[in-house]
C-alpha cells in the first residue's frame, strides 16, 4: 500500500501540472473533442471514490475512538486540500480555493474535535 500511495502521490503531481494530455498514449487514444468532458468524468468518479472512503473510514473511526485514524484522515484531507488549493491559486480559480477553505473547516472541524475530545477522555 504504501508504494502505490506514493505511485499515486507522483502521479497526481504529474497530473497537476502537465495533465494527462502531455501522456503519448491519451494523444493517441483519446481525441481532443472527448478529453474535457472526460476529464470531468474523471474528476467526478475521483471525488464520489474518495467520499465514499472518508464516509466509511470516518464513520469507523469514530464509531471506534480511532484518533490514529482519525489523524491520518486529517492529514489527508488537508495535504489534498492545501495541494488543490495552490494549483487553484496558480491556474487563478479563486473561487476554489474558498470552497477549499470551507471544506477544510467543514472536513478538519469533526476530525481535530474527536480528536481532542478523545485524548481529553483518557
Amino acid at each position: 500500500m504504501s508504494v502505490v500511495g506514493i505511485v499515486g502521490i507522483l502521479f497526481g503531481i504529474f497530473y497537476a501540472f502537465f495533465g494527462l494530455e502531455s501522456l503519448p498514449v491519451y494523444q493517441k487514444f483519446v481525441p481532443d473533442t472527448v478529453y474535457a468532458a472526460w476529464s470531468n468524468g474523471l474528476y467526478g468518479s475521483t471525488f464520489i471514490g474518495f467520499s465514499v472512503l472518508l464516509f466509511f473510514v470516518g464513520r469507523y473511526a469514530f464509531q471506534k475512538s480511532d484518533t490514529v485514524l482519525m489523524r491520518a484522515l486529517l492529514y489527508g484531507i488537508m495535504s489534498w486540500l492545501i495541494a488543490e488549493a495552490l494549483f487553484s491559486f496558480y491556474y487563478r480559480i479563486y473561487i476554489n480555493v474558498g470552497v477549499d477553505i470551507v471544506l477544510a473547516i467543514v472536513l478538519g472541524f469533526p476530525l481535530v474535535r474527536g480528536i481532542r475530545d478523545m485524548e481529553n477522555n483518557n
